[in-house]
């Protein structure tokens, strides 16, 4: 379909038929003979046809679109307010009231964690430095609260098939990451079906999860967060807690210590997902995971003593999940 506009300095705009681009805040448009991509990190401006949009913008946002059509919407004067104005009956998005529900809590950091898949993907299509961490951060992130917080969240059975999809995209990132620079090339499995599919499956869950009836969720679901989540995540901690106890002297020590820093990683994530109810900060396993890290490159003998000794320390600080009363499910 022609792009053609209609007169000087007016703007075609592109998105998909819902609007995908437009409801998180991205414009794309040709005025003049010129594409421009408006994104959150600046625009992209490229000489183009009218005939429609470059494959190369396309790519770009493959993760917003999920590989609908884009299409012409509006043609205007003016910018992404503008568009909004006249297209904002269109992209109103249902609301998400806050009622403090252990499910209500967690779901708002899976829609942010998800929303971060997303610009990541875009970041990592730019070629940006970090941007690839940045993507495997957000996938970790969902496959830790779907596995702390399963009980709000439809499962273990039903969130199963959500963490092997999200762990495949890790493994199949963390090559790139080891060259994570400006100009890396994409990884291929950006350029998947199966890519896609995880994506779409991430929007339905969250669809499904947040419209389900309040009467049909599970118990746990209901409850008042500050009474379920903590002691939810007082079990990952329980389980850093037996794997530090176990951990073996030099030069047995490589997939245990491995197996501590992805417990300890779970539970900063359970940690960070319920922070509006939850007794103690995240951020006080970094540098329990600093010291993980050294004592991985270690190989002095008897170093793991250390490690134990700094739980022990830390696991001070936790003492409020032990401490507070609730139940997980």
């Amino acid at each position: 379909m022609s792009a053609t506009v209609t007169s000087l300095h007016e703007t075609e705009f592109f998105d998909t038929d819902s609007l995908r681009l437009l409801r998180h805040n991205l414009t794309l448009g040709i005025q003049d003979g010129r594409w421009c991509l408006d994104t959150a990190d600046g625009p992209i401006s490229m000489a183009g046809s009218d005939r429609g949009v470059p494959p190369t913008l396309s790519r770009l946002v493959r993760a917003y679109t999920r590989d609908d059509q884009l299409v012409p919407v509006a043609r205007l004067r003016g910018g992404r307010e503008d568009l909004r104005a006249r297209l904002g009956d269109r992209i109103a998005v249902p609301a998400r009231p806050h009622d403090g529900s252990a499910r209500g809590v967690v779901l708002e950091y899976v829609r942010a964690q998800i929303a971060a898949l997303a610009a990541a993907d875009l970041a990592v299509r730019r070629g940006m430095p970090d941007s690839v961490h940045r993507l495997r951060v957000a996938a970790r992130r969902l496959r830790g609260v779907f596995t702390a917080y399963a009980p709000v969240l439809g499962g273990r059975k039903l969130l199963k098939e959500f963490g092997g999809a999200l762990r495949w995209l890790g493994g199949e990132l963390a090559p790139a990451q080891l060259a994570d620079d400006t100009g890396a090339p994409v990884p291929q499995a950006l350029d998947s079906y199966r890519y896609v599919q995880l994506l779409n499956a991430l929007d339905v869950l969250e669809v499904v999860l947040s419209e389900q009836p309040r009467r049909d969720r599970p118990k746990a679901a209901r409850r008042p967060a500050a009474k379920v989540l903590p002691p939810l995540a007082r079990a990952v901690a329980e389980e850093v807690d037996g794997r530090v106890a176990a951990l073996p002297a030099a030069p047995d020590q490589e997939r245990a210590v491995h197996d501590v820093q992805k417990a300890v990683e779970r539970l900063r994530y359970a940690l960070e997902a319920g922070a509006p109810v939850m007794p103690v900060d995240a951020e006080a396993l970094r540098a329990f995971q600093r010291l993980l890290g050294d004592f991985q490159d270690s190989v002095v003998a008897g170093e793991h003593l250390r490690v134990r000794k700094s739980w022990r320390d830390l696991r001070r600080d936790l003492r409020p999940l032990w401490t507070c009363s609730g139940e997980g499910t």
